[in-house]
């Protein structure tokens, strides 16, 4: 194997198909980038067996070929490459590398089978949607997944489809939902992809200004934008019934302004992660106080809202009310609450599409 490629083209192309690399594997070959030259340029790809990524790259090929080269390593050295037109060549296990005045060389990943490839096949459907509204509503929901394996099913993100398309993620202590009409609408069915196949997916709606097209079978999702390719495979299992869980009615409203309200809880939180990383948030008499103390000392602002309803006294983890908040457009909210002890609804006081829920935690002092 032997080609001439612009070394910021072969950064560009490495640092997208690494995102698929695993953290870890009884599997050495997956440690690995697959490299292939062919006529149509090089290929890149990588796969932890629930997500692969590829792409293909210009480059002058003197000779076909490819190899498995150590992911990781290979991605920090082509990184530090000035920008030039690198030479690749592989020399028996060795895979040479020369650009300007550097040279590099490593050894490739040495295995008796071939490298994993993910299969698309079967009966497809396909969303198409507004390559900015795909990025968005992943963005604004994707955060609530579970980041641990107990509840698999939760580390995904289930998608409604049908004369709309609606995103659902929860990790049990948050819940997202974004909703919007789809361009095409398509017969109802769900599926659930896993959260990190969603992040780079969005990621990949940078990469176009398009219109983008998520094709699905029964196992796997696939995406292509140019010369680059996405296919995950979907997780087994029904995803909860969230609709049952959801509140019904509200015995306070409260409308506040975002932007006060995040700077407030911002700096609350600085006082509560040296504590039990609580903040307290009280609503009387058209005033917000929010509070919270450790063994170092304490914080407390208070700010004018709008309260409809009962007053009430209740208490969050910081990092949910800012992961929400900070997804949200509109410049006022609202906070919608039955107990101290009951999930927080949290949405737009305009813009349609946005459900967001917070469970709270239990005040056993008063600050």
């Amino acid at each position: 194997m032997h080609f001439y490629i612009d070394s910021k083209e072969l950064t560009e192309g490495v640092l997208s198909v690494i995102k698929a690399l695993p953290v870890r594997t009884a599997m050495p070959i997956l440690e690995g980038i697959y490299m292939e030259a062919t006529r149509e340029g090089v290929k890149l790809k990588s796969s932890d067996l629930m997500l692969q990524k590829e792409c293909l790259l210009p480059a002058t090929i003197e000779e076909e070929g490819f190899a498995i080269v150590p992911g990781k390593l290979f991605s920090e050295i082509v990184r530090k490459l000035p920008e030039s037109i690198a030479e690749v060549t592989l020399s028996g296990k060795s895979l040479d590398i020369v650009c300007g005045r550097a040279k590099s060389s490593l050894q490739c990943v040495e295995t008796t089978e071939e490298f994993p490839e993910m299969r698309f096949t079967g009966e497809t459907f396909t969303v198409k949607m507004d390559h900015t509204d795909c990025r968005d509503m992943i963005n604004q929901t994707v955060f609530a997944t579970a980041q641990d394996d107990s509840k698999p099913i939760l580390t995904g993100v289930l998608m409604e489809l049908g004369e709309e398309i609606t995103i659902v993620a929860t990790d049990a202590f948050q819940f997202a939902k974004r909703s919007m009409p789809l361009k095409n609408p398509i017969p109802e069915r769900t599926v659930v992809i896993p959260g990190k196949s969603m992040v780079e997916i969005s990621r990949m709606m940078d990469e176009t200004e398009a219109d983008v097209e998520l094709t699905f079978t029964k196992t796997h999702v696939c995406v292509n934008i140019k010369h680059s390719r996405l296919v995950a495979r979907l997780l087994d299992g029904d995803y909860i019934k969230y609709r049952n869980i959801l509140p019904k009615d509200h015995t306070t409203r409260v409308m506040i302004d975002k932007a006060e309200l995040m700077e407030s809880i911002d700096r609350a939180q600085l006082m509560a992660r040296e504590g039990n990383n609580n903040i307290v948030m009280k609503f009387h008499d058209n005033k917000l106080t929010i509070s919270a103390n450790s063994f170092v000392g304490r914080i407390n602002e208070e700010m004018d809202v709008q309260i409809n309803g009962e007053d009430i006294d209740i208490a969050f983890n910081p990092r949910f009310c800012i992961n929400v908040l900070k997804n949200i457009p509109d410049e006022k909210i609202y906070m919608d609450f039955t107990t101290s002890i009951s999930p927080c609804v949290i949405r737009p006081a305009k813009t349609e599409g946005f459900y967001y829920l917070i469970v709270p935690v239990r005040i056993y002092s008063n600050f």
